[in-house]
């Protein structure tokens, strides 16, 4: 019975992940299905299992609004995706190569390990909230909200900087690895603004911002 309630437990807490409205009218329904297909004496979600429901959720989350955005649009709602893959594989990669960073910056130049772990840890904690933040103006620009582009050019601007604050702290010698997942992450973002930015989405993005504003008066 206890093995019983933790697994249900845990299925809510990742079925969480979907919108309200789809929780209320479906959840005991697929909290049924999945109770009963689990195999005998599980405990918890499996990973797997975890990982399909949460892409289920994100899809959920991420689908345009009202109006049938254009090619552009969604391509670069697809790209920011892609962002946030991207980051969480940066993130990993720095947890995975910090002992080879600091042997290479202990072997060349020990003085600057304290810089490097500062640095270091400041990018791990800032990684989740880059995951999030790329999501967010994922579902943002998918629903053609016109301040999502000129946040999301603020964005671009700090992986610019971070970019070029990268090489000027010579991560081509201490981490290169770190300074590959930074390159890709400014060529997504890079395609991203050209895409929503060009002349086939910008009908898009001020028709949705006039229906908001009809809409709020």
């Amino acid at each position: 019975m206890s093995n019983s309630a933790d697994l249900e437990r845990g299925y809510r807490r990742v079925l969480a992940c979907y919108p309200k409205a789809f929780r209320q009218e479906n959840e005991e329904e697929i909290l049924g299905v999945l109770m009963d297909t689990a195999e005998e004496g599980q405990q918890r979600v499996g990973l797997a299992e975890a990982a399909a429901l949460v892409r289920g959720a994100l899809r959920m989350r991420l689908r345009p609004g009202p109006g049938r955005p254009p090619r552009t649009v969604l391509a670069a709602v697809r790209l920011m995706c892609i962002g946030a893959t991207v980051e969480l594989a940066a993130l990993v990669t720095m947890v995975a190569t910090a002992g080879s960073l600091k042997a290479a910056v202990l072997a060349r130049n020990p003085a600057q390990w304290h810089t490097a772990l500062l640095i270091l840890t400041t990018k791990e904690v800032a990684a989740p909230i880059g995951v999030a933040l790329w999501l967010w103006l994922a579902w943002a620009n998918g629903r053609g909200h016109d301040w999502a582009r000129l946040i999301f050019t603020w964005f671009f601007g700090v992986l610019t900087v971070s970019l070029l604050a990268a090489l000027a702290q010579h991560a081509v010698v201490y981490a290169p690895a770190d300074l590959a997942a930074l390159t890709a992450l400014w060529l997504v973002a890079l395609a991203s603004m050209v895409l929503i930015f060009s002349k086939a989405s910008s009908p898009y993005y001020r028709q949705q911002s006039a229906q908001q504003i009809q809409a709020a008066g």
